[in-house]
């Protein structure tokens, strides 16, 4: 019989030597293996906003198969996870979060994509520059991000069961991939905008809430395993015995044969729409991710290195400065030596890592001498601040909305195909 500590302090729990799972949570604290992962992650994300506004060279295919089978959907598995291991589970905390994403999210896209193409507009007088300030209203994986905890705030306080959750999210992927079938985006831009935010329309939204809640549901129930194991060398073995060779046959399969009911293998459907089945073996994916860098960690003998546990503290720091620096520079590029330009980048890679390091210095500098972030403003400053996110993204919109003959969006290739 082993002896563990459990999360209840000065209780002791019994465990049969050969279980993996204990009755209580005795997994608590800081998981290596989550911040290795996290940190790949956040490494592969900056390659890949590389890769899809610079190249297109060889390593682009492998960079966005990576991206597709670890990425986005990864990250909100993971936090999925990390809500189970959060101290603050009450609704009230959710939805302050949340909408803090959604305040973040819209200074991201005012700062990335609308003023650059306003700027741009007025300086070449270009159509498709107008048509792309529009992105500042889009559905980026952090407005989907802020809806989740909306979401789950609702769910919490209805005191709904993982299992029930699950079920739910199960439920919103199918209704989301049968509507995308059965249903014609609105004629009205700003209303098929707003329905993108939850299942997917021919506007700016790569990440419906219908289609990857599917992801934070799967990871919440997975946290609620995670926080019992106690054994997680037998724990991930299973995990590499079961889901590696299932996830290498779904992937030949779904590769080389037309599945009729499913989107094209990484099509731009593909990734939007998340059907079930694909999403599921995406969290066996970064179960798979998860197993390794355990046993790198292993290797390591326990000792995560400083910069990998500080970058997976700064992911949406990361992911907010990395974009900063891809993307306004390409709309300034095309501006000036028109759109072909920023695809015969060489050395992209270089570029990708240029950029992470410098998010990293950039980072390093407010944590030891600024210590800035808007999130935790003291009220009445957070208010202030907030508030002229939301009325800059008002100004914008009711600027340029009537000027604005075709919207750009990722199904028309963001107009960069267009002599427009």
């Amino acid at each position: 019989m082993v002896y563990k500590k459990s999360e209840l302090k000065g209780k002791e729990i019994k465990i049969e030597p050969n279980s993996i799972f204990s009755k209580e949570n005795v997994n608590i604290g800081r998981q290596p293996e989550f911040d290795y992962l996290k940190t790949f992650q956040t490494i592969l994300m900056v390659h890949w906003h590389v890769y899809e506004h610079y190249s297109l060279d060889c390593f682009y295919e492998i960079n966005r198969f990576f991206h597709f089978s670890l990425g986005a959907g990864g990250f909100m598995f993971l936090m999925g996870i990390g809500m189970k291991y959060s101290r603050n589970h009450e609704p009230k905390n959710y939805i302050s979060r949340g909408f803090g994403l959604l305040t973040i999210a819209q200074l991201l896209y005012i700062l990335r994509e609308s003023l650059p193409h306003l700027i741009s507009w007025w300086a070449t007088r270009k159509k498709f520059f107008l048509s792309n300030t529009m992105l500042v209203l889009q559905g980026d994986i952090l407005t989907f991000a802020g809806f989740s905890f909306f979401l789950f705030a609702l769910m919490k306080k209805i005191k709904l069961s993982d299992n029930c959750i699950l079920i739910i999210s199960i439920i919103m992927n199918v209704i989301a991939f049968s509507l995308f079938k059965i249903m014609k985006s609105p004629n009205n831009f700003l209303l098929s905008q707003i329905l993108g935010y939850f299942i997917l329309t021919d506007a700016e939204a790569d990440f419906p809430l219908f289609s990857y809640f599917i992801y934070v549901a799967m990871g919440h129930w997975a946290g609620y395993y995670f926080l019992k194991v106690w054994n997680k060398d037998k724990f991930y073995n299973l995990i590499l015995i079961f889901c590696l060779p299932f996830a290498t046959i779904y992937y030949y399969i779904r590769s080389h044969l037309n599945i009729t009911i499913l989107p094209e293998y990484h099509s731009d459907a593909y990734y939007s729409l998340c059907a079930c089945p694909d999403a599921i073996v995406i969290c066996m994916n970064n179960l798979i991710a998860l197993a390794i860098f355990h046993k790198i960690n292993i290797l390591l003998r326990g000792k995560t290195p400083q910069f990998i546990i500080h970058i997976a503290k700064n992911l949406n720091q990361y992911y907010f400065l990395s974009y900063l620096f891809i993307v306004p520079e390409y709309i300034f590029l095309v501006a000036k030596k028109g759109k072909e330009f920023p695809l015969k980048m060489k050395l992209p890679t270089l570029y990708a890592f240029m950029v992470f390091i410098f998010c990293w210095i950039l980072i390093n500098i407010n944590d030891k001498y600024i210590h800035f972030t808007i999130t935790t403003l003291k009220y009445p400053k957070r208010n202030f601040v907030f508030a002229l996110i939301w009325i800059a993204t008002i100004i914008i919109v009711v600027y340029i909305y009537p000027k604005v003959e075709v919207y750009s969006s990722f199904w028309n290739n963001y107009l960069r195909d267009e002599d427009y």
